[in-house]
């Protein structure tokens, strides 16, 4: 990373710090992931682009860090970019973390169907969950299920699943549940 750095190739120093970031998360270091996807976030910056996965691994440390409305910020800026750019597998992961706030928040339903909404576009990506989306993903359900129940959860799943492209990602960014 450093010699990429002195380098001055500010695409791969990005690459390379927010794929650090992520092996930090995993293994629960949040103050090593938060340097890192500060360094991707520079790196992005230098050369003018955006791109989703800096703004989303934030969103997971903001929320470990015990900071929602850092987290939500985070959640939504990765929505927005993913959405410009129609990438599906980061739609849902986007959607997945303002899931996981949702219900952190106590906000049973809506969050079951925002679960429904990660789930549909993963499918629609044709990728599966990644390790970290896996176990927050899982705490996130089980949790969601306590809650409702099976059968509620599956309803405000099927709910999500129904949704249009442009729908679910509107519900996700915070509009209101379609009647």
């Amino acid at each position: 990373m450093a010699a990429t750095q002195r380098s001055g190739d500010h695409r791969l120093a990005g690459i390379l710090a927010g794929s650090a970031s992520v092996h930090a998360l995993l293994a629960g270091d949040i103050p090593a992931a938060r340097a890192y996807l500060q360094q991707a976030a520079e790196a992005i910056r230098a050369i003018g682009d955006e791109e989703p996965s800096t703004p989303l691994n934030m969103g997971w440390v903001l929320r470990q860090d015990h900071d929602p409305d850092g987290a939500r910020a985070s959640f939504q800026a990765a929505l927005r970019i993913s959405r410009r750019a129609g990438h599906r597998f980061f739609i849902a992961n986007a959607s997945l973390g303002l899931a996981c706030l949702t219900a952190d928040d106590g906000r049973w339903h809506r969050a079951a169907t925002l679960h429904g909404v990660a789930q549909a576009f993963l499918d629609r990506s044709g990728q599966r969950w990644q390790e970290l989306e896996t176990r927050h993903r899982r705490d996130s359900l089980d949790h969601v299920r306590a809650r409702l129940g099976q059968e509620q959860l599956d309803r405000a799943h099927a709910t999500a699943m129904a949704l249009s492209s442009d729908e679910a990602p509107d519900l996700a960014s915070g509009k209101a549940l379609p009647a």
